[in-house]
């Protein structure tokens, strides 16, 4: 079986950057990248100088308040939050509270999977490579129901990770209950002190699991979310775009959100959990019913929100790191951003309950990023097409405004990666403003509708 990791998280071996976009882009990339290094312009630098010059603009759109306090207001709030990530997140410092060195906690891995069979022999040895003492972490692996050859790969995975002294449970189940039961079935049958969800189609390193347990040296600490990479970056620009997203959203959003000990959603695609806390919140979370449905996604950002409503700390391990396939089609990206969507609508409504009794800055940011995506669609369709309608003008100041905004995305990510794909960043940021901004109020439409909406 290929091993897909080494190809995928090495910056230095993506493919050439001609392989995917234009001679004349390509040229250009190039240059710009070339004249930094040769010129030795500070990455961050340029990132600052950027940052200053959105802000005056913003500043010079003041004056926009006079038209209308909403699409001015918003204006200056939308660019000064996502600023505000950028800078909560350098001043996170990710070290343990108490002294970690020799504190090895038992572990499950939880691997509930429906139709991997490509990936989930994969997934489970390189959990079982993990560099941890073998007797101190298991594997549940939990077939839902697939109709492919992913409980053959389970059971072959169980004998190749026996030998190398790690044990495997494999649960089957003919017929499909989801993957929230998969995971309250791990937990169940786990004995150890905390459980590490990994999604089907992830891959950890040899030292994820060391990098996600020493924060739980902390008793009050109750999930850890690691940090999610995108495997298959190169199969094309969507992917490429994923990549660098979730690298800003990780690098970026939870850290930033982590400086108060209040990670909103620690990823499915590889986090820890305090199995003691877990069982308090298994039920009322496995159960979980929201306009009188049964709750089928969003298990991640909801089990997460069951911890913060009681007092516990969640946190993000950036050396934690996690591979995870992504969608390579536009439409099965478009079905993952909608059940996201609806995860984020729902779970955003009931973490608003009680949020505003974490860290006050905390607090405001939250409220602040549930607001701006509701009123952002309003403001860009008066932006560019109302405004234009009625006085016959261009939107310079948007389209400029919204330009900077995703060149900032870009040179984050290129700050800490010197990746010459950071223009995917630019373009990712301007298609999510321009595109995927309207998804939704389509989730909230359809917030009823149960249907998973896989891949």
């Amino acid at each position: 079986m290929k091993d897909i990791i080494p190809n995928s998280l090495q910056f230095a071996k993506k493919k050439p950057l001609s392989s995917t976009i234009s001679s004349g882009w390509k040229k250009w990339l190039n240059a710009v990248v070339e004249y930094w290094k040769s010129h030795h312009i500070n990455a961050w630098a340029i990132f600052y100088f950027i940052v200053y010059i959105i802000l005056v603009l913003k500043f010079v759109t003041i004056r926009e308040l006079d038209d209308g306090i909403l699409f001015g207001a918003y204006s200056i709030l939308v660019s000064l939050y996502i600023l505000s990530r950028f800078a909560l997140a350098y001043l996170y410092d990710p070290v343990p509270t108490g002294n970690s060195e020799g504190y090895e906690p038992t572990v499950t891995f939880a691997v509930p999977s429906k139709n991997e069979g490509a990936n989930i022999r994969e997934t489970i040895m390189k959990i079982a490579e993990s560099d941890y003492p073998k007797h101190k972490f298991d594997i549940v692996a939990v077939n839902d129901g697939s109709t492919d050859a992913t409980l053959a790969e389970m059971l072959e995975a169980k004998k190749l990770a026996k030998r190398i002294g790690v044990e495997v449970e494999v649960v089957h189940w003919e017929e499909n209950r989801g993957k929230r039961e998969g995971m309250a079935e791990c937990t169940l049958r786990s004995k150890n002190e905390l459980v590490v969800f990994i999604d089907s189609d992830s891959f950890v390193v040899e030292d994820t699991l060391r990098e996600l347990v020493k924060y739980f040296i902390d008793p009050r600490v109750g999930a850890v979310a690691g940090h999610g990479f995108v495997a298959n970056a190169d199969t094309n620009a969507l992917t490429k775009m994923q990549d660098v997203r979730y690298f800003v959203a990780f690098k970026a959003y939870k850290a930033a959100e982590s400086l108060f000990g209040t990670v909103t959603c620690c990823s499915g695609c590889g986090s820890a959990y305090r199995r003691t806390y877990m069982m308090k919140v298994l039920d009322e979370w496995r159960y979980q019913k929201f306009l009188g449905q049964q709750c089928t996604y969003g298990d991640d950002r909801s089990l997460t929100n069951f911890l913060l409503r009681d007092g516990y700390i969640t946190l993000y391990a950036p050396k934690a790191k996690i591979y995870t396939i992504v969608p390579d089609t536009f439409r099965q990206f478009m079905r993952q951003q909608l059940r996201w969507k609806k995860s984020w609508t729902k779970e955003t409504l009931k973490a608003g309950l009680f949020i505003w009794k974490r860290n006050p800055i905390m607090s405001i940011s939250f409220y602040l990023g549930a607001i701006l995506p509701l009123v952002s669609p309003i403001v860009a369709l008066r932006a560019l097409i109302w405004q234009p309608f009625l006085t016959g003008n261009a939107p310079w100041f948007y389209i400029i405004g919204l330009f900077l905004m995703a060149l900032c995305y870009g040179i984050y990510y290129y700050v800490y990666t010197r990746d010459k794909y950071w223009i995917y960043g630019v373009c990712f940021a301007i298609i999510y403003t321009l595109a995927l901004m309207w998804q939704l109020p389509w989730a909230m439409m359809t917030l009823k509708d149960p249907r998973w909406g896989t891949r």
